[in-house]
């Protein structure tokens, strides 16, 4: 069993970048230790090495004791890197593998063999989170820390395409793809850039098919992470953002005239401090105040939102604003008794407009928010997507 620390990051780390970091540090014992950075991931091998080295040398790290791993399809001769006994051997000798942001279907193209096993390099570093190191990554780096793992796809695809035979060619393909990851994170499935690229959608669809509907997602925002500490099997969130867990096991997936629909599907999100079990699948909010008996601070009356120049845009805003802070007389109320505030989700598909309502919803005795100085996390949030017939013309 792994006794190690995996500090899984979102991308785009900005202001906290130095605070991610040094916890990951502080895991691996500190900054006398060594180090090795895996740059598979990047077109740019030295420059995301270097920004490393600049953060970890100003947290009192010494430079001599941070190695860069020759792994990369971006440089002439590193192609077989994970292969290379010195790389292993580089890597054996760290106590934190820190792994750089940027494509992960190239992290997994260069250290996993085409049958399936691990390469040399990657059987180490399970080796060393194994004996008790830790292990990082942002972006690209979050995502390969699971097995399976998503390796591409939008939300709107994730429901209204057919699912991808392979990695597609850039950002905005839409189809979602799974595939083999490093499976260091045993928990569930990891999803990054979870606000800034509004990617519920297709993490719901992961932990709901190829979850088998019983493993939990995590969603992690930019410039945020979570820790995983293997010994005690607590994940905590950390940064600027926070981290959505997604629990499927109550949740209904089907068809409505051959378009997906999702019912019940059940979220927390939890912010700095905020700690989640995956074991017994509770969410603890260590030194907040619950909203509960809290006068709300929103009235607003039908709240509907679509769009980037919709309030609270961002989907933990959005229900800690518009369901979990306002007042429960402006919301709509389905068959259950649910209170709900909605939102859409529109495009375009082979000339053809499709759209999904979109519901958060909170259910009395199961949705709690709780408050501190920097805002609203939650736990029992309630999430519907219902296909919906959409017609938009020009003007």
């Amino acid at each position: 069993m792994p006794s190690g620390t995996l500090v899984i990051a979102g991308g785009a780390l900005g202001r906290y970048e130095r605070a991610i970091l040094g916890r990951f540090i502080d895991a691996a014992g500190g900054p006398a230790k060594r180090f090795s950075v895996l740059p598979a991931a990047t077109v740019d091998p030295h420059a995301g090495f270097r920004r490393f080295v600049e953060n970890a040398a100003a947290l009192g790290v010494d430079r001599s004791s941070i190695s860069l791993l020759e792994v990369s399809g971006s440089v002439p001769g590193w192609e077989r890197g994970a292969s290379d006994r010195r790389q292993v051997e580089a890597l054996e000798c760290s106590d934190g593998v820190w792994i750089l942001g940027g494509d992960q279907n190239r992290l997994t193209a260069l250290l996993v063999l085409p049958d399936g096993r691990d390469t040399p390099l990657l059987a180490a570093l399970r080796a060393r989170l194994d004996a008790g190191a830790a292990i990082g990554g942002t972006s690209a780096g979050a995502a390969v820390m699971c097995d399976p793992m998503i390796g591409g796809g939008t939300s709107f695809g994730a429901l209204a395409c057919p699912r991808a035979s392979g990695p597609g060619p850039g950002e905005m393909d839409r189809a979602l793809w799974m595939s083999r990851g490093f499976g260091l994170f045993p928990c569930g499935i990891v999803d990054q850039h979870f606000d800034a690229r509004a990617r519920m959608g297709r993490l719901v669809e992961a932990v709901m098919t190829d979850g088998d509907g019983l493993r939990p997602g995590f969603g992690i925002a930019e410039d945020s992470a979570m820790a995983w500490d293997a010994a005690a099997g607590t994940v905590e969130a950390m940064g600027a953002g926070g981290v959505y867990i997604v629990d499927p096991r109550r949740a209904v997936r089907d068809l409505v005239d051959g378009r997906l629909r999702y019912r019940g599907v059940v979220f927390h999100y939890l912010t700095r401090g905020d700690r989640f079990e995956p074991a017994t699948g509770m969410a603890t909010f260590p030194g907040k105040r619950p909203l509960e008996g809290l006068d709300p601070a929103f009235s607003a009356a039908g709240a509907v939102a679509s769009g980037p120049l919709s309030p609270y845009g961002t989907l933990a805003q959005f229900a800690a604003r518009m369901v979990m802070d306002n007042d429960p007389a402006c919301l709509e109320a389905d068959g259950t008794g649910r209170r709900f505030a909605k939102a859409y989700l529109i495009e375009e598909l082979d000339g053809r407009q499709l759209g999904w309502l979109v519901r958060v919803c909170r259910r009395e005795g199961r949705s709690r928010g709780w408050l501190d100085d920097e805002g609203v996390s939650f736990e029992g949030v309630e999430l519907d997507i219902l296909p919906v017939a959409v017609s938009i013309g020009e003007p």
